[in-house]
Parts: C-alpha cells; structure tokens; sequence
C-alpha cells in the first residue's frame, strides 16, 4: 500500500511541476514579449514622428521637396514625402550615419497610412479637420502620419520568444504623429536681424494673393532712390535707406535693437549694440503686437558689417528674418513701433558712405526662410517656424 501511494504522490508532482513551468514562461513572456513589444512601440513612435516632421517640410514651398510653384499649403507634396520618407533614408542604414528614425527591431518601416488637413492647436474642434475648410487663426496646415507592424503588412509583425507556450505568436503594434508648420507669430531669441521694414515697404514687394516675392516688372514703379538692377522673372532689388536719404519712409529700413534696455544696449542705444546684434540678433523673444525700438539715424559700421556677411560677403547674414512694423518714422534718438508680421529677406549686399543702405529681396524659399525659435501662428510675409509635432 504505502509503495503504491508513494507512486501516485509522485505523479501528481509531475503533473504540478507541468503546469507550474506553463505558468511560469507565462509569466516569462509578460515579462519578455512584452517589454519587447514596448521597446517595438516606442521605435514606431520615432518613426512615424520623423516621417511627419519630413513631411510638414512641405507644407510650403522649399526648394528639397521641388514645389517652389505650387499653390500652398501643398497637401500633395507633403503626403509624398511622408510616405516616402522610409525608402528615401534606408540607404543611410549600412553607412557610417547613426541609425535612422525609421528603424524599428533593426528594420527599415514603410508608412502604411498619411492624411493631411488642417490642425487646430487650442484642440476645439480635435483632430484633423478636412484641406477644403477655412482656417482659423488657430487652424495649422498638418501632415499626419501611421505606421503599423502587422503580420498583414510588408512591415511585418512583432516576433515573440516565450510567448508561444501561450499560443501567441506574433504581435502587433501601430503609432500615429501629426506636425504642424505656421507663419511665425513670435521669434525667440537669436532668430531675427537687426533691421525693421515697414509694412508699406513690404506691401510694394511681396504678393499677398501669391504669397510670394512680386516678380519684375510686375510690380510697383519704383521711387528715385532705388536704383538697383533689375531681371525679369525675379524678385525685385530693393535698397532699405535710412529715412534720412530716401524721399519715403515706404523705402527706408531702419536699425532696431528690439527693445531699449536690452543685451546691455544703453538708452542712447549705441550703434556699437546693434552691431553686436547683427550677429547674436534679439535676446528675448518677441511676439506680434509687440514693440520694438526703432533706431534714429546712422552709422557706417552696421552698413559695412552687414556687407561682410551678406551674399558679397562671407554668407553669415544672407538670410535673415526682420520684423514688419508699421511705421519706421523716428525723431530724436528713436521711438517705439509696433511689429506687425515677420519677414525673410535675402540680403545681397549695404552699402555706407553719405547715402548707406541695405540691398536685398523678398523671399519665399523655405529653404532658407526657416525662422529659428519661432511658433505660433502670424501673416505670410515669407518666414515660416519650424515643423513640429502636436501628437
């Protein structure tokens, strides 16, 4: 009897040790296959965010996406590039560059859905809301973007270790991320040049029904003091003079040093400070509806050190972002004037001597019209912020 008993004791310990084990890799695979499924989550995030970060790029018109002529917001293009983004970077995968966004378990993923609309960033209405609508002020041209590992897709799905004691084989996981550009409603330190043009200066070169440059000979007739060369088919060359030498103040493009005591200017606002701000630019941030101290009169130096960096110089001031105020008439030392928009120019050259001035061109190529530490949302006047994502 007790040999028999002894038997059965040790079956029924077999048989618990069985379904212990089971339990056991059960408990392996949480721990495994799920972490796994995480790290994998985590990496579809990466990728679906920099496809559309890639892809609000061309919401406006830059010279990369090749779309310098089509009408905006480009919600074609965009869509293109996001979904493309994968194939375009997997070259990267076996050089020498750190390992691109788009990996996910050591795989390149392809995009498996994009939309685009329009997003509005207060999250009344949510979502994205259909191309065809008429935005808001609050209303942002968006690319949107999915990407899935599905065992139903070219992606594939998510491979398990331990979890096939359980019967799961494979996982799945998905990641959605929307970006967002807009026309800058404020600039945030070091993002813009020292010079104010006023909006009636503006108004005479740039389209507001193109939102781009007006091209010669389509545009205004151009007042005495111009005397620029012009090509057909290109922007207009235009020379923002001091309100000392120009016949209108609608020519002049006057120094500023943003606001009056600051980056260590003096009231008197030394020419030597905005000097240094040619190159360093605001040092707070500055919004629509702000202020910003116009400087009266003028000084070689800022003329002959804005030539230096300018495209007849060493290129550091080629491209920059001025404030659009309304008015650039100053008495005494200088006033205060209200920035109404922010504005990219192309700067070719200044000149100094008895009649100084700046030489340059309105700009729409985003390319070079990125404006750094910028957000919110403000008038096409050529600048744009920086795509970034808001999910």
């Amino acid at each position: 009897m007790r040999m028999g008993l002894r038997k059965k004791q040790k079956g029924a310990v077999a048989i618990m040790v069985a379904l212990c084990m089971v339990f056991l890799l059960g408990i392996a695979a949480l721990a495994i296959d799920i972490g796994n499924l995480l790290v994998a989550r985590n990496e579809l995030q990466n990728a679906a965010d920099a496809a559309a970060m890639a892809g609000a790029g061309c919401l406006y018109r830059r010279t990369e996406c090749n779309n310098t002529t089509v009408t905006e917001p480009d919600w074609t293009d965009s869509e293109t590039t996001a979904s493309n983004f994968a194939t375009t970077n997997s070259s990267i995968v076996t050089s020498s560059k750190p390992t691109p966004t788009n990996l996910v378990q050591g795989a390149v993923v392809n995009v498996v859905s994009t939309a685009s609309g329009y997003w509005n960033v207060t999250g009344s209405p949510s979502g994205l809301q259909n191309p065809g609508i008429t935005p808001g002020v609050n209303d942002m041209p968006a690319v949107q973007v999915t990407v899935v590992k599905d065992p139903s897709n070219a992606n594939g799905g998510i491979p398990t270790y331990l979890a096939g004691v359980i019967g799961v084989n494979v996982m799945k996981a998905a990641a959605t991320a929307t970006a967002v550009v807009s026309r800058p409603g404020y600039v945030g330190p070091h993002g813009l040049f020292p010079m104010a043009m006023p909006l009636c200066m503006y108004q005479q070169f740039w389209s507001t029904v193109n939102n781009a440059p007006i091209l010669y000979p389509n545009g205004p007739t151009l007042d005495s003091t111009q005397k620029e060369t012009q090509t057909n088919g290109q922007p207009y060359v235009f020379d923002m003079g001091s309100t000392y030498h120009v016949t209108s103040t609608c020519d002049a493009g006057q120094w500023t040093s943003f606001n009056l005591a600051t980056n260590g200017c003096s009231s008197s606002q030394s020419d030597s400070c905005i000097d240094g701000m040619i190159t360093t630019g605001n040092a707070a941030p500055l919004s629509i509806g702000d202020s910003t101290w116009i400087k009266s009169g003028t000084a070689n130096n800022l003329f002959n050190d804005t030539n230096a960096c300018s495209a007849a110089g060493n290129h550091g001031c080629e491209w920059e972002i001025v404030p659009v105020v309304d008015s650039v008439a100053t008495s005494g030392t200088g006033a205060y004037h209200t920035i109404l928009a922010f504005a990219c120019l192309h700067i070719l050259k200044a000149g100094n001597g008895s009649t100084p001035y700046v030489t340059v061109q309105m700009s729409a190529d985003q390319s070079k019209c990125t404006t750094a530490n910028s957000g919110g949302t403000g008038p096409n006047y050529g600048a744009i912020t920086p795509p970034r994502l808001v999910q």
